[in-house]
């Protein structure tokens, strides 16, 4: 009989993941110590601050007429299927 060394093969896209990981990581050190970040963090920072205000009421305007579509949806969808079972 003959032992057979089986190899053991990852997949791909797990090498990939790591070898992308890795090379991120090596990026982000050698960039952040060139950038001064309280330069640059703070007005995107600032800006977003007074973004989220804006974005939060433009969702709670929204979420009523989408409940009231969705609801619309929904009975005439239903009445609908109640319509084609009686053959009209």
């Amino acid at each position: 009989m003959t032992t057979e060394v089986m190899e053991t093969k990852k997949p791909a896209w797990k090498v990939k993941l790591v070898a992308g990981a890795a090379t991120a990581m090596a990026l982000v050190s050698a960039a952040s110590a060139a950038i001064d970040l309280n330069g640059t963090l703070g007005p995107i920072l600032d800006s977003m601050i007074v973004l989220i205000p804006t974005i939060i009421e433009l969702i709670v305007a929204i979420v009523p007429a989408i409940l009231v579509m969705a609801v619309v949806g929904f009975l005439v969808a239903f009445f609908d299927k109640i319509l084609g079972l009686m053959k009209l």
